[in-house]
C-alpha cells in the first residue's frame, strides 16, 4: 500500500504544473490560493479504519501556515477508536502543500507512542481542494476540502 500511494503523489505532484497551467492564463491568476481557514480532510485507510477530521489554517507568512487540527480514526474491528488533537505547521512551494503535525492530546481513546503524528504531502487543486496522501503509520490516499457553512 505503501509503494501504491507514494506512485499517486508522485503523479499528483508530477501533474500539478500543467494542470495549473491549463487552468490559468496570467501570472495572477497561478498564484497559490490562500489556504487560511477551515478544512475537512479524509483518508482512505483501506476498510481497515475511517479517518477522518478538521483543520484550522492561519496564514503565519508566505508560503507557510499555522495550523490545529483533530482526526478521527475508528477501526471497529479492532475495537479501537481515537480522537487526537495535533498542532500543526504547512509549509507551500509551488503547488505542494506539505503538513507536518505534533501529537498534543488524546481527546478520545488511551494515550500510545503508537499513534504517529498524521503528516499529509498535498497537491494545491484550487482555493478549496487539496488533495495527496497522509503519512502517519503508513501512507494512504487523502483529501482535504475547504469547510462550507456557519460555524456553531
Amino acid at each position: 500500500m505503501r509503494r501504491q500511494a507514494a506512485l499517486i503523489l508522485c503523479g499528483l505532484i508530477a501533474a500539478a504544473p500543467l494542470a495549473a497551467g491549463a487552468q490559468s492564463s496570467t501570472p495572477a491568476e497561478r498564484e497559490t490560493p490562500n489556504l487560511a481557514g477551515l478544512w475537512t480532510f479524509e483518508a482512505d485507510l483501506n476498510d481497515i479504519c475511517r479517518f477522518h477530521g478538521q483543520a484550522h489554517l492561519t496564514r503565519a507568512s508566505e508560503g507557510r501556515y499555522d495550523c490545529e487540527l483533530t482526526a478521527e480514526q475508528d477501526c471497529p474491528m479492532a475495537d479501537v477508536r481515537y480522537v487526537v488533537e495535533q498542532s500543526c505547521r504547512v509549509d507551500v512551494n509551488n503547488d505542494i502543500a506539505t503538513v507536518t503535525s505534533s501529537v498534543r492530546t488524546f481527546l478520545e481513546g488511551e494515550p500510545t507512542e503508537n499513534y504517529l503524528p498524521d503528516n499529509f504531502q498535498l497537491v494545491i487543486r484550487d482555493r478549496a481542494h487539496l488533495e495527496g496522501i497522509l503519512l502517519g503509520s503508513g501512507a494512504y490516499p487523502a483529501e482535504w476540502r475547504r469547510a462550507e457553512g456557519a460555524i456553531s
